[in-house]
């Protein structure tokens, strides 16, 4: 990927500003080695880098709970959701 975490973070607010909320966001990253390196934005170098999204969500001025949501709140959500209906 030809990015940036600033870049991303821009991608994942324009998401939010059109769904009108921070609910229908999730957070995936391709550090598993599912992908590659590659597929991941530049400065995304460790797992241990994630903690950088959550700042630079913080500094657009998203709340805890909306950075909450989007880190794993939302995945949860969805996830129980989809098991409950089975």
């Amino acid at each position: 990927m030809n990015c940036n975490l600033e870049v991303m973070i821009d991608h994942i607010d324009h998401i939010c500003q059109i769904a009108g909320n921070a609910l229908h966001v999730g957070m995936g990253t391709d550090l598993d080695g599912a992908f590659g390196r590659e597929q991941c934005p530049y400065d995304l170098e460790t797992i241990a880098d994630l903690q950088k999204v959550t700042g630079l969500l913080a500094k657009r001025g998203y709340a805890d709970v909306d950075i909450e949501n989007m880190m794993h709140g939302n995945w949860l959500r969805f996830l129980r959701k989809a098991w409950a209906d089975k």
